[in-house]
């Protein structure tokens, strides 16, 4: 096949997931969702007297609600709505400068604290950067694309890409075909000149060959081919291997 350009998931493909949590721990600090949690109860505490365990409960309905919508419609609500439906479950409001305070805390954690980059990735992105174009195509969960930017360009890998689908801005997530459309388009070039790489069989793998691209599974931190085994068109396990599928593929 004729590869004109390479798209990459990045949680769990770029970026190693929750492995900023040790991170965390070593500074004496809560998780992510204790964190978050404890905030959101201590704002409204301050507000009236409020019961933690409900605040713990809502913020579980919450993560349901963001769940249901990702599998069933493909859209991941941002951290303005999670929250939205939060308060509105435990029957409160907040000030508009306590709650943009929230959301704004909420959205910084991976950026101030980020997850680790695989070993290898930003030397393979910029090697394949010289010879393809490459485009994100990501699901946001509370850290929205402008804060991903952001963690990529620590790493000094945010120019090698030059277009960026994250769910939260173009209003859909995988697998559903805007997303891909987006980058395709800003990259010009058809669906079955790409090659998608990330590590969700349905989302990645089988989302973009319906489209009627290519698609790598990528292995390092969870392997989902391992159960029920894998469509892709090849398996990397790290990127010395997805350097050398790439160029298996396009030699082909």
């Amino acid at each position: 096949m004729a590869i004109k350009a390479i798209t990459f998931d990045l949680w769990d493909t770029v970026l190693r997931d929750e492995s900023d949590e040790p991170k965390r721990q070593a500074k004496g600090l809560k998780t992510k969702n204790e964190e978050r949690r404890q905030i959101l109860w201590e704002a409204l505490n301050k507000q009236a007297s409020t019961d933690k365990s409900m605040v713990d409960t809502e913020f579980q309905a919450q993560e349901k609600f963001y769940r249901e919508r990702w599998l069933r419609e493909r859209i991941t609500p941002n951290v303005a709505d999670r929250l939205t439906v939060l308060l509105d479950g435990l029957g409160r409001e907040l000030p508009g400068q306590v709650f943009d305070r929230l959301v704004s805390v909420y959205q910084d954690m991976e950026v101030e604290i980020p997850p680790d980059i695989f070993a290898g990735a930003a030397d393979g992105l910029r090697a394949l950067a010289e010879d393809y174009p490459l485009g994100v195509v990501s699901d946001t969960i509370y850290t929205p694309g402008s804060g991903m930017r952001t963690i990529l360009e620590g790493y000094g890998v945010r120019n090698c890409f030059s277009s960026f689908a994250f769910s939260d801005e173009v209003g859909r997530a995988k697998p559903d075909e805007r997303i891909f459309a987006h980058v395709a388009e800003e990259l010009g070039v058809e669906f079955h000149e790409m090659v998608h790489i990330g590590d969700r069989e349905l989302n990645d793998v089988q989302g973009a060959q319906a489209l009627g691209m290519k698609a790598i599974l990528f292995t390092e931190h969870r392997d989902e081919s391992r159960e029920n085994g894998t469509q892709a068109d090849a398996i990397a396990k790290n990127y010395d291997a997805l350097l050398s599928v790439i160029n298996a593929l396009a030699g082909a």
